[in-house]
């Protein structure tokens, strides 16, 4: 469907007429009123059940005013064939509704971690992917930072994992907080976390990364308190690899916790 709203309507009126005018140029035992739910249906899964409210009336004045025309219609009759349409058509938004409900639900299982509401690891990647091809073609800056919460495993073991659970929800919001809208939040696993940055090179990546964690220090220094070990790998070349950048991001966080945890170390590709 077009972008536009006003190109994806016109779109919809101009099936909704099309199968106006082949209900009206068909003989009258050729029903072919039913066809209204098609647009009916196209609208309330890309405009929302109120537009297919808006479109099930529209479809209802058509079809009377074709049956209207054809000899031996009552008024009686006619009315409760646009009443049974309605009712059809509501139940089918209904469906419809709750179809497309689901759908978002299982598209956002499937791309987000459910105790931190980041994209989970395999979405992360595909957005990695995705940046590096257009660092191929547009020759543009990027940056990954990598990191990882200092003796996470000591606050688990000490006051349990519900305690941890609501520090690492603490942790992405955060991160979120922290960096800038455009960039991409992720939960690699465990108490690992990166952030994808595009257009930054390599001294804006480190002052971020320094920012974080400071951040994190301010945000988690009660009981239990928190640090992370943060690597971060900019410039990212043409010529990298989604594989090979998240090995390197890795290595240059654990670079940072053999260094004495609690800091940023930047490495290049």
């Amino acid at each position: 469907m077009p972008r536009s709203p006003l190109l994806r309507h016109g779109a919809y009126l101009l099936l909704t007429l099309a199968i106006y005018a082949a209900n009206v140029i068909t003989p009258g035992p050729v029903k072919l009123g039913l066809f209204y739910l098609v647009p009916v249906l196209y609208v309330t899964w890309n405009e929302g059940a109120l537009w297919g409210v808006v479109y099930t009336a529209v479809g209802m004045v058509l079809r009377m005013r074709v049956e209207m025309m054809q000899v031996g219609s009552s008024l009686s009759v006619v009315m409760l064939n646009q009443v049974s349409f309605g009712v059809v058509a509501g139940i089918t938004i209904f469906a419809f509704q709750h179809i497309r409900r689901n759908e978002s639900l299982l598209r956002d299982l499937a791309t987000h971690d459910q105790l931190t509401r980041v994209l989970n690891a395999r979405a992360f990647a595909e957005r990695l992917g995705d940046e590096l091809r257009r660092v191929a073609r547009y020759h543009r800056p990027l940056a990954l930072l990598y990191l990882d919460l200092d003796d996470f495993k000591v606050v688990n073991d000490t006051h349990g994992h519900q305690t941890g659970d609501a520090v690492l929800r603490l942790v992405a919001e955060a991160i979120r907080h922290a960096v800038r809208q455009a960039d991409v939040v992720g939960r690699m696993g465990g108490d690992e976390f990166a952030v994808l940055m595009p257009e930054t090179g390599s001294a804006l990546a480190t002052q971020a990364a320094d920012r974080l964690a400071a951040g994190l220090r301010s945000v988690l220094n009660g009981s239990p308190a928190v640090t992370a070990s943060i690597g971060v790998v900019s410039p990212i070349t043409q010529e990298a690899d989604t594989d090979a950048i998240m090995r390197r991001a890795d290595q240059a966080m654990y670079e940072a916790k053999k260094s004495g945890k609690n800091r940023v170390v930047a490495v290049a590709l």
